[in-house]
């Protein structure tokens, strides 16, 4: 194309700096700047400006403001950040299913691993609750990172290792510094190298914007239809040439601080504000503000506009040249995702939450200011003293104010306290009015906090359920609409930029599996989900909610309906569970099916389904049969068989009996004939014996001692049923 038709650099410039003093920003929209401003000075608890405080009174300010961001940032970010995957990209098709889930887990990664997603989508919340606008930017960075080793005392052969790597390095490494020192006691030769090692980092990066230093044309609706918009970035005078930048035009810019923006001050709490002062004592940290513009226009003559990025910088705006060119590039889209809380229609800045509060905290800062000035007056009474009492110390007495001093008058009950009206309690229903007021317009009470002690007091849990339900329902309203504007604006500019600048297969670990993610193969997508959270009630009662999807679940595998539910469906139920109970990881619990080997088989097998119930019921029905048919034929063979030992044992017993018995007989028939024969051998005997007496009837008459017949008679054979008696029969034996 002729240079001649393109348009020259003079008349861009003119062009560049109407576009911007038009724009709605920080310097060139007073009524823009002054209420973003006055809410940060709000949200700061500085109201001097709206409220100025007389000297004496009390200069307490009510924290309305600050306390509704904060109460809705923490469900807020629990409601984006909560959970690994922030956004998930939907698949065009069948066979896209894998490739859309791949890219879904490499952009969060991206997102909340490479960049600071925490504090970015933290930013950009608080951004849009506060100052009507949060903005957050999207690009490829590149850089390099130098660092040096410092390695002493080396050998020969280690020093060659070191200029051996150097050589094989392709550039990254390089000796820097070398010294070469001989010992003198022994003459070995060692060496000291200095290594300097250039890292080049490619990557996709997000940051957020602040509002001040961010503005779009007058009548824009949304960034991706604008005309224009520019970014006033703040960067050292070493960063921007590193960049490339022409080093000439950035050492004559001004540097910067910040000091004529009403916002950028407004956001101080401690005199943050850049100065000028060290600029000449390090001129290579000197922060400059350079401006780059995004603007339809038709640059070449072709009569098409088309996006481009033109950076200026210095006070009059000149275009810096970057690399020997000016730096005048063609751009694919605008690289800033924008979102507000309380949309207005067909416009792009909306309401801050500050704006809906801004008026209840200075009419709170009013009543609360009229209490404690009350309460401080009732502490402290004016007194009267009638002129007749009055001497001459006591006004100086009055006048010199301390506990238990002495008032000298001129006589006793001259003084008189001043009573002051305590008007706390009419003040008390007011300032819960406009608590509930403000309570009706954010969505943020004192239930939803948990620091209503009556919440349940003389209320059914029913009520309080609902009222709990609707105080939530603005907050889910805020939620869904900063993530179908600029949480998926973000992710979608997120996106591309990785698909347009990723050049080369990187391996990350996704769901705990190593992967190889290439963003040339990439499709584009714009059409995502965006997992919000936002389900019915609070995290218990989705978690019953879920636990009754498993337990259908559960019914439906064990009724072989697995058409119905198969491994994947279960495993989002368990880890959507988890999730809701704090456990980020799913993994940590259960195996995911989806995950794969490198050579494609499933990491963790799915286990071969089993018989039809029914048969498996008849299947166990037979083997019980069976089981009881043996069992019966054993208990018959074992019964048999004891009967058979038994009438074995009886008769090996009666046979021992038979045997008994006849030693019995054989020991009494002996028994008796010793008895017969005992018998008879007494009869003998005694037969004898009767012979005996009968013999000794014959015997000669009895003598006495000495030899004299004495005239008795012996009687020794007794008579014949007695035996023979020893007794004498006379008294002249002895």
């Amino acid at each position: 194309m002729p240079d001649n038709k393109r348009m020259s650099l003079s008349s861009l410039k003119v062009m560049l700096a109407s576009e911007k003093a038009d724009a709605l920003a920080a310097m060139s929209a007073a009524q823009l700047s002054g209420q973003r401003a006055r809410a940060q000075a709000y949200y700061l608890g500085e109201m001097d400006q709206d409220m100025p405080a007389s000297d004496g009174r009390s200069r307490a300010v009510s924290s309305d403001v600050a306390d509704t961001i904060e109460g809705l940032m923490p469900s807020l970010m629990d409601i984006f950040c909560g959970a690994d995957e922030v956004v998930r990209f939907e698949p065009v098709g069948a066979e896209d299913e894998a490739a859309a889930q791949q890219e879904s887990d490499y952009v969060n990664h991206v997102f909340m691993q490479q960049n600071p997603g925490f504090m970015v989508m933290y930013a950009f919340i608080k951004d849009a609750l506060l100052s009507k606008a949060g903005i957050v930017k999207v690009f490829w960075d590149e850089r390099e990172q130098e660092e040096r080793e410092t390695y002493l005392d080396q050998s020969d052969d280690a020093f060659a290792l070191l200029a051996q790597a150097v050589v094989g390095s392709d550039g990254a490494l390089e000796i820097i510094a070398h010294t070469e020192k001989t010992d003198a006691a022994t003459g070995a030769i060692t060496h000291d190298v200095t290594l300097k090692t250039t890292r080049r980092f490619a990557q996709a990066r997000v940051e957020g914007v602040p509002p001040e230093e961010f503005g779009i044309e007058r009548g824009a609706r949304t960034l991706r239809d604008c005309n224009y918009c520019f970014h006033d970035v703040i960067k050292s005078e070493s960063a921007l040439i590193a960049q490339g930048f022409d080093a000439a035009q950035i050492k004559a810019i001004t540097p910067y601080t910040g000091l004529a923006e009403i916002e950028t001050l407004a956001r101080d709490t401690a005199q943050e504000h850049l100065s000028s002062v060290g600029g000449d004592a390090n001129p290579a940290a000197r922060m400059l503000k350079v401006t780059e513009h995004y603007i339809r226009m038709d640059y070449e003559g072709t009569g098409k506009a088309q996006l481009y990025q033109v950076t200026s910088g210095g006070d009059l705006g000149d275009i810096l040249r970057k690399d020997g060119a000016p730096h005048v590039v063609p751009f694919d889209a605008i690289p800033f995702a924008a979102m507000t809380p309380v949309p207005v229609t067909h416009r792009f800045f909306g309401r801050s939450v500050a704006d809906l509060v801004l008026d209840i905290q200075r009419i709170k800062t009013a009543l609360l200011r009229g209490m404690l000035d009350n309460l401080y007056m009732r502490n402290h009474p004016r007194v009267e003293i009638a002129e007749q009492y009055a001497g001459a110390n006591t006004l100086d007495d009055l006048l010199v104010s301390r506990p238990g001093g002495v008032v000298r008058v001129r006589q006793p009950g001259g003084i008189t306290w001043q009573a002051v009206p305590d008007i706390t309690s009419s003040l008390y229903p007011a300032l819960d009015y406009f608590d509930s007021l403000r309570e009706m317009r954010t969505g943020v009470t004192r239930q939803s906090q948990g620091v209503d002690a009556n919440a349940l007091q003389n209320q059914s849990a029913t009520a309080v359920a609902q009222a709990f339900s609707l105080s939530q329902a603005k907050m889910k309203l805020i939620a869904k609409i900063l993530a179908e504007t600029g949480v998926r604006d973000m992710f979608a500019l997120l996106h591309a930029t990785i698909r347009k600048h990723g050049q080369q297969t990187a391996t990350v670990r996704l769901r705990n599996q190593w992967v190889s993610v290439d963003p040339r193969n990439w499709k584009t997508r714009n059409d995502m989900t965006i997992n919000v959270g936002l389900g019915t009630g609070g995290k218990a009662e989705r978690s019953a909610h879920l636990m009754a999807i498993v337990n259908l679940q559960k019914e439906a595998v064990a009724g072989g309906k697995s058409n119905l539910v198969d491994d994947a469906k279960l495993f989002n139920s368990v880890s959507q569970l988890t999730r809701l109970l704090d456990y980020k990881n799913a993994d940590l619990f259960f195996n995911n099916p989806s995950f794969a080997n490198a050579d494609g088989s499933p990491k963790f097998p799915v286990p071969q389904p089993g018989p039809n119930p029914e048969v498996m019921k008849a299947q166990a029905q037979a083997q019980v049969d069976h089981a009881k048919l043996q069992s019966d034929v054993a208990h018959q063979q074992l019964k048999l068989q004891g009967e058979t030992q038994l009438a074995q044992r009886k008769a090996e017993l009666d046979a021992q009996l038979m045997l008994i018995d006849a030693g019995l007989r054989e020991r009494a028939d002996r028994r008796a004939q010793e008895l017969h024969e005992l018998d008879l051998q007494h009869r003998r005997e005694r037969h004898q014996l009767q012979m005996g007496k009968a013999g000794l009837k014959l015997a000669p008459a009895a003598t006495a001692p000495n030899g004299a017949d004495c005239g008795c008679t012996s009687n020794q054979s007794g008579n014949n049923d007695k035996g023979p008696t020893d007794e004498p029969s006379c008294a002249c034996r002895p």
